[in-house]
């Protein structure tokens, strides 16, 4: 079971979630950041960039357009995204970013967050620090995709959030 939290409503684009899964302290992609936070690992500088793709250019800019989430990833997707040369924030990161972060796009207004890792091979499924996040993300985009379609899920288009059929924003799956 897990739940579907806020991770970041500041941005005037796109609300940004996360999961929580069942008897962890930190929701996934507080995971992910929480590995880079320290300025004398390697990739600090790699996840910062993409923490402030993710927070100002998503979030705040543009939200989660086909621009930014065109990285697909069998039921979701994986950030940074493919390289776009007419966006400046993209322009340059290009497919030889060390890092991926997976996503699930419920619509433009509304991104949900993972986890990920370093990719360090030809496809994730070979990055030993990818593949488990990879097969993990499968099952929550699919637990996610049915309840929305069950409407179980469903999306509240004038506050941006999510909301349980009942209308609550704590969400359990």
């Amino acid at each position: 079971m897990f739940a579907l939290e806020i991770w970041d409503d500041e941005g005037s684009a796109c609300t940004l979630y996360s999961l929580r899964q069942e008897g962890h302290s930190l929701n996934e992609t507080d995971k992910f950041f929480s590995r880079f936070e320290d300025e004398s690992v390697p990739y600090f500088a790699n996840a910062q960039e993409l923490l402030l793709l993710i927070i100002e250019t998503i979030g705040n800019k543009y939200g989660a357009t086909d621009d930014f989430i065109n990285r697909f990833k069998n039921k979701g997707f994986a950030l940074p995204p493919k390289p776009n040369r007419y966006i400046i924030e993209i322009k340059d990161l290009g497919t030889k970013f060390p890092l991926r972060l997976y996503c699930y796009k419920v619509s433009q207004e509304i991104l949900i967050l993972f986890n990920g890792g370093i990719k360090d091979h030809a496809t994730d499924q070979e990055c030993e620090d990818l593949s488990f996040k990879f097969q993990e993300t499968q099952v929550f985009c699919q637990k996610i995709s049915e309840a929305l379609k069950e409407g179980l899920i469903q999306v509240n288009e004038a506050r941006r959030r999510l909301e349980d059929y009942k209308g609550n924003t704590d969400i359990l799956l």
